[in-house]
């Protein structure tokens, strides 16, 4: 489709359940489809929590998940499709006119979720001052570098979850403060502990 598209997903629920959705610096367009109703469109926001959606049996929901920086003119996106069924490919054109991945975006994104440590390191080893890798991330993303600094963070803890590692290491290992530290960033951020995520 578009190289601004990450993955493509979906769901129908048989009976009544709930999603927990947990911020991953992604937005989703999303088709959202109850049983003798038209499509409904809508593009998910950038978040610093988990939350819970809940969703009702028989609906059915398709979502295009757009890569981390993406850039959406939601309004005219939403207008060109809104209430229809679009396919793979006429929607893969709209992408392409309506989202955009800005090449120093991209950049910027891969250094902060790097081990360069500070804000103000990062902007030092992409070349740009504090207020410019600011004004960029605000511009194209609506998030601060210490947002992105942040998630890529906490993910990157939670995956080392997996691994037999005592959580003070894996604290340290990640740049918190301590253990207490990462335990509040992942309530934060996950709605859960590190030691209930790992269980």
């Amino acid at each position: 489709m578009t190289t601004t598209l990450l993955a493509v997903w979906q769901s129908a629920p048989k009976t009544d359940t709930t999603a927990t959705v947990i911020p991953d610096g992604c937005r989703d367009l999303i088709m959202r489809l109850s049983p003798g109703e038209k499509p409904h469109w809508f593009v998910s926001s950038l978040e610093d929590h988990a939350y819970v959606v809940p969703i009702k049996a028989g609906v059915f929901m398709k979502g295009f998940r757009l890569q981390p920086g993406a850039r959406i003119d939601e309004a005219r996106l939403l207008a060109s499709i809104q209430h229809r069924q679009v396919d793979f490919e006429d929607l893969g054109s709209r992408l392409a006119s309506f989202v955009r991945l800005s090449p120093p975006v991209v950049e910027a994104l891969d250094c902060l979720a790097s081990d360069v440590g500070t804000v103000a390191l990062a902007a030092r080893q992409l070349g740009l001052s504090q207020r410019s890798l600011q004004r960029l991330l605000a511009r194209e993303t609506g998030r601060s570098p210490a947002y992105w600094m942040l998630l890529a963070r906490v993910r990157k803890s939670a995956r080392t979850l997996l691994e037999p590692l005592p959580l003070a290491e894996i604290a340290a290992m990640h740049g918190y403060a301590d253990q207490a530290h990462m335990s509040r960033d992942h309530k934060r951020w996950l709605n859960v502990s590190p030691s209930k995520l790992r269980h």
